[in-house]
């Protein structure tokens, strides 16, 4: 039995009825009544974001749009250039000065371009590795007193451009190195004006009347990295013909330009300079992206339609696929509100196909987990993918292990894994104890059966969690779980339960980006990051809470989470000083600091949480043999 998993890469092939957003940019970026523009395609990680890149690629470069010239550009993949605008830049020019149509019409001007941006590199290059005076000197072309230092510098400066090697397309090579160390010479101090006014000639010396450039996975790159990139694209900005559609989660973007901010900033700062911040990243944003247009989440009936296409993809011959992704679209235009669903599917494969049991199993139980999985999932199709795929490997891996499971009770398990996975570990400890048919399941199931709360006695040291609306939806579900022995689908789960860190893999980059700022050490990162999480969804809160109790668990000689968890309390997430008290009752006192016993003393609380805080400081005061129980004790005198 050979294991289908689905891909996890982008695809222009359309399952998510993303279509009519591709054609809205579309219609915008070749309109040459609205150009120049730059339009901020923004979403999710996981969202689809790539996914509409990529038709707008096939879509632009069809014959039907002989008159426009549609670049692509991945942030991620030039992310370890020492200079990202340079890499921008470069890779505009070249992939113009290559394209089928318009390069013989540019590639002389193209050189002359790809020289400036090898004398701009170069001069910051110098002004970083040597000094402002020979920056300046490399800049005005008196470089050559130091002709070591300018051979290195123009060697750098030429391979950051063209990356050593030659390219081009229909068999043609172009060895853009020969060619920009040939052109003239042509350096001075405007280079970035000039740059600009020679570009828009350029332009417009040939029909050309739409020059689109997409921008992707910038929101994957370091925040000095998106910030180059920004900067290179507002060189671009007023010229005439062009378009950038820069695909981002704009949290991200904005946590960047915050971040370039704070450095720049004392720690002790104002709550008027706090403002100013704020407002120069709302301006940053507003001046540079005309444009911005927002992508849904999936709902329901989409994440249902989609679970179905995917298993269609997966379970049909291309050509029956086909048929169903043909009937589908029609479908779609009629209602967009309503589930693509097995019924439909049958109707598009007709009498000449018939759907493989496979499919059939597959379909029976998509449409009862749609809305669960799109509450813990948070209707994102990447997330979606990735769960089916992990289910494709348990599967796989119950069949090798000749392990009888129940697919609708695996994919329900997976659903709560994946939406919460502090529930899914605390089931995980009940089924263990009682061996399989966890009693405390049961309680749960049967008073969400009848819409109604499980008395708090029933249920001991159980999370309130299972009492929040979209697990109360899960326990709901069907198939009911307390009547399963699960021993056999947490042993399959083990890949997971092994590891407190395996649930990261699912967190979003923005979250693992406030993670990176809070535990930075530095101040002015910290501040902006515990700032930004203010923002942060429910889920994404938890998701960074618990990755910074890990932190201290694993690492308890460590100050930095500490202080990244008493930050975020006291910037808007007081739920974090129980977290941090939560996680600090689990770590050795032997390996503390003992700055730590001061912290917790001190900490901005009251009520419970005051009173569990001086009980943990009196508790490590008990200990004189540590370092932490005699700064304990001292603190208490």
């Amino acid at each position: 039995m050979s294991l289908q998993v689905w891909s996890d890469n982008e695809t222009a092939q359309d399952l998510l009825g993303f279509r009519v957003h591709a054609d809205l940019v579309r219609s915008v970026v070749t309109d040459p009544a609205i150009l120049p523009i730059v339009l901020g395609l923004f979403g999710d990680w996981g969202g689809g974001k790539s996914s509409i890149m990529q038709m707008l690629q096939n879509d632009l470069n069809d014959h039907a749009y002989e008159k426009t010239a549609c670049l692509y550009f991945n942030g991620w993949t030039f992310e370890g250039y020492e200079d990202a605008k340079t890499a921008l830049l470069s890779s505009i020019l070249i992939q113009l000065g290559e394209h089928k149509r318009f390069g013989p019409l540019v590639r002389d001007k193209v050189v002359g371009l790809l020289k400036r941006v090898k004398w701009m590199e170069g001069a910051k290059l110098a002004v970083k590795y040597v000094g402002v005076p020979l920056g300046v000197a490399f800049l005005t072309g008196g470089v050559g007193g130091v002709p070591v230092a300018a051979g290195a510098l123009a060697a750098t400066a030429t391979s950051a451009i063209t990356g050593g090697g030659e390219s081009g397309k229909d068999g043609e090579k172009i060895s853009w190195a020969t060619l920009v160390e040939k052109a003239p010479e042509q350096q001075d101090l405007l280079e970035v004006r000039k740059f600009r006014e020679e570009f828009a000639e350029m332009l417009a010396k040939t029909d050309l009347e739409s020059l689109v450039i997409l921008i992707d996975d910038l929101d994957r790159c370091l925040p000095e990295r998106i910030i180059e990139t920004l900067e290179a694209i507002k060189l671009f900005v007023a010229v005439p013909k062009t378009a950038f559609v820069i695909g981002a989660d704009p949290r991200i973007v904005r946590h960047a330009i915050a971040i370039r901010y704070a450095q720049k900033q004392i720690s002790g700062e104002s709550e008027s300079e706090k403002g100013q911040q704020y407002d120069l990243v709302k301006d940053y944003l507003e001046k540079l992206i005309q444009v911005p247009y927002h992508l849904p989440r999936l709902s329901p009936s989409e994440i249902e339609t989609y679970i179905n296409l995917l298993a269609c993809q997966q379970a049909l011959s291309p050509a029956d696929c086909g048929k169903v992704l043909a009937h589908w679209q029609n479908y779609r235009k009629k209602n967009i509100y309503t589930a693509y669903r097995q019924g439909d599917i049958r109707e598009a494969l007709g009498s000449s196909g018939a759907a493989l049991k496979a499919l059939l199993e597959q379909l029976s139980w998509s449409n009862s987990i749609a809305d669960v999985v799109t509450d813990g999932l948070k209707g994102n199709p990447r997330q979606v993918k990735r769960m089916l795929n992990a289910m494709a490997l348990r599967k796989q891996l119950a069949t090798v292990a000749e392990i009888k499971i129940s697919d609708e009770v695996l994919a329900k398990l997976m659903v709560l894994e994946y939406a919460d996975p502090k529930l899914f570990d605390e089931l995980s400890q009940w089924q263990a104890a009682d061996n399989g048919f966890p009693q405390k399941l049961k309680t749960l199931e049967e008073a969400a059966i009848k819409n109604a709360k499980a008395k708090p006695e029933a249920l001991p040291d159980v999370s309130q969690d299972w009492l929040k609306p979209t697990t109360q939806n899960w326990l709901r579900m069907q198939p009911g779980l307390s009547e399963v022995d699960l021993r056999d689908y947490f042993w399959l789960a083990r890949d997971r339960t092994s590891s407190t860190l395996s649930s990261v893999t699912m967190v979003s980059p923005l979250v693992r980006r406030l993670f990176d700022s809070l535990i930075s050490g530095n101040t002015g990162e910290q501040k902006v990051a515990a700032k930004e999480a203010a923002s942060l969804i429910e889920s994404e809160r938890g998701d960074l809470l618990e990755m910074l109790q890990h932190r201290i668990q694993r690492h308890p000689e460590q100050l930095e989470p500490v202080d990244a968890l008493i930050s975020l309390g006291q910037a808007s997430m007081p739920v974090a000083f129980m977290a941090l008290l939560a996680a600090l009752k689990a770590c050795p006192t032997g390996e503390m600091q003992p700055g730590l016993a001061l912290r917790i003393k001190m900490l901005p609380v009251t009520g419970t949480t005051q009173s569990e805080a001086q009980a943990l400081v009196e508790k490590w005061a008990k200990d004189s043999s540590t370092k932490i129980g005699r700064a304990a004790a001292k603190s208490i005198k």
